[in-house]
Order: C-alpha cells, then sequence, then structure tokens
C-alpha cells in the first residue's frame, strides 16, 4: 500500500512518493465512496473529499491507514506494515534517526524522527515520503 509504492523505481523523490500515496488513497476513496470511507474511516468529509481530489498535504499515516482498511484490512495492521518496512530499510542502509533528521527536509528533529516511526507521534505523509526517499536513495 504504502511503503511499496513505485516498485520500479529506484530512487524516487519525496514528491514523487507523495503523488502515489494521493493516487492510492484517491483510488480507495473512488472505490468506496466519500460518504462511505467517511462513515467507516471517522474522518471528517472535507478530509475524505480532499483525498479523493488526490490532496494529501494534511494527511498523516493513521489517516492513510484507516481509508486502506475501508476494504477490512486492519489499519494496525497497515500502519505496522509501514514502520516495519521503514526500520528495516534504515537498517538496510545503514542510517540512523540523526541522519535522517538532517537529510529529510522536514521539521523533524532525530528524537522526534525516532518517535514517529516508533508510532509515538504522528507521521504525515509529506515525512513518510521524504524518509521513503532517503531509505530508498541509500539502498
Amino acid at each position: 500500500m504504502l511503503y511499496d509504492v513505485l516498485p520500479d523505481a529506484e530512487t524516487p523523490t519525496a514528491a514523487e512518493l507523495q503523488a502515489a500515496y494521493a493516487a492510492e488513497l484517491a483510488a480507495v476513496v473512488d472505490e468506496y465512496g466519500q460518504e462511505t470511507v467517511a462513515a467507516d474511516t471517522g474522518l471528517d468529509p472535507e478530509t475524505v473529499a480532499a483525498f479523493a481530489d488526490g490532496d494529501v498535504a494534511d494527511a498523516t499515516l493513521s489517516d492513510a491507514a484507516a481509508v486502506f482498511a475501508v476494504d477490512g484490512t486492519d489499519p494496525d495492521a497497515v500502519t505496522a506494515e509501514v514502520r516495519d518496512g521503514l526500520m528495516m530499510g534504515l537498517s538496510t542502509a545503514i542510517l540512523d534517526v540523526d541522519t535522517v533528521a538532517l537529510e529529510i527536509e522536514t521539521e523533524l528533529d532525530a528524537r522526534e524522527v525516532r518517535q514517529a516511526l516508533e508510532g509515538e507521534i504522528r507521521l504525515r505523509l509529506d515525512e513518510l515520503a521524504a524518509v521513503q526517499s532517503l531509505i530508498r536513495s541509500r539502498s
């Protein structure tokens, strides 16, 4: 879903990854309908409408997981898969949270990167894209 977007792109940019996340979310909303997605996820209708339009600027990993769970998938499983994939990627690319915080273009410091990756604080999709892009560029 989110962790394996753009499998053929060796080193996608954060913007390309975020656009791919947006396309996947829009496809789910299109398949199930905005009203169903809003009712099943607890997200407000404006957020769901934004996803339908491909706008994920304010979206979090939890929001995206809720949308993907409309088909019956466990949203916690979605977030766990993404976080596990990121942690494995960090190990493979030999990256630590200090390096990630320095090299991605977000406002997260090293402590917040660690907390976001471990699920202690929210992880926005733009932050996810930045981390995922860095990992893929180093792997």
